[in-house]
């Protein structure tokens, strides 16, 4: 599973990474704390999903790596 964060100080990203990697998850870095409203916005997602969408909330937002797709 994945959890994303964002941030300015990257020894306070560096720390809370490897607290998430001590509980077996992904620490997945969304960048600057500029960044944060839209990782905010993702819980927002997921409440609407359950709640029109999907009924439940037995699912999950993920993030693709395709390396080497074109831009």
């Amino acid at each position: 599973m994945d959890v994303v964060l964002a941030g300015d100080d990257a020894q306070v990203k560096a720390s809370v990474s490897a607290f998430i990697e001590s509980l077996g998850l992904r620490p997945r870095d969304t960048g600057d704390l500029s960044m944060a409203h839209w990782v905010e916005g993702a819980g927002v997602l997921t409440m609407g999903l359950a709640r029109y969408g999907v009924g439940n909330f037995d699912f999950s937002l993920g993030v693709n790596n395709l390396e080497g797709a074109s831009r």
